[in-house]
């Protein structure tokens, strides 16, 4: 199942001081850790905001404060770790809050399993979204759900990084996949450009 996706454009948003909450769409390999970027964008001075994410059959272990804004002046509180957890955040001082903007406000730690598929499609989905304007009103609210996609590890040689061989343990299995390969990065049955990609993108990380 996908991502469910509210869409809402800007213009109509900056008529009433709008936001939209969004979770990005992240690539993850399976076995290992992603943090899950979530953003804001504000059409006005924005003092707090809160809101529940939910990795559908997965769980956030730990969110992480690290977006701008934690650094001058905002604290952070959520209920991790939980498949259903609930992040809040506020500005201490009045000459902290956060101006109009494309912001990222914090990261969702999840361990992506190594029995998941590749091409597996985990959604992320956001409820109980809430901000507060500098004067206390709510402003109209849109939300973005995120994803994670799984993929196949890219260190095909089991070397601990991802170098030349794996391109040519690749390249050697290029075209459709007969059984299942180590090279279908994406488990879509053939090995072509998109897993190249893929593996240059994962190019000196341990794949």
């Amino acid at each position: 199942m996908l991502a469910t996706v509210l869409v809402s454009s800007l213009p109509a948003l900056a008529g009433d001081g709008g936001a939209i909450l969004k979770i990005a769409n992240v690539n993850a390999t399976r076995g290992q850790t992603v943090a899950v970027p979530v953003g804001a964008e504000t059409m006005d001075i924005i003092g707090a905001f809160g809101f529940n994410a939910m990795p559908v059959g997965l769980s956030v272990d730990e969110v992480l404060y690290n977006g701008p804004i934690f650094s001058n002046g905002w604290e952070g509180w959520d209920t991790s770790p939980s498949d259903n957890v609930r992040v809040d955040a506020a500005c201490i001082f009045t000459e902290d809050q956060i101006a109009p903007g494309d912001h990222p406000l914090v990261g969702l730690v999840i361990d992506v399993p190594e029995s998941l598929e590749p091409g597996t499609v985990i959604p992320i989905l956001l409820a109980n979204v809430q901000f507060f304007n500098y004067d206390f009103s709510i402003p109209t609210l849109e939300a973005l759900d995120g994803s994670i996609t799984v993929f196949r590890t890219a260190d095909l040689n089991g070397s601990g990084s991802v170098e030349a061989a794996d391109i040519g343990l690749m390249i050697a299995s290029w075209g459709a996949v007969k059984k299942s390969s180590i090279a279908d990065l994406n488990g879509d049955q053939v090995v072509n450009g998109l897993d190249l990609g893929r593996l240059l993108d994962r190019w000196a990380t341990e794949g």
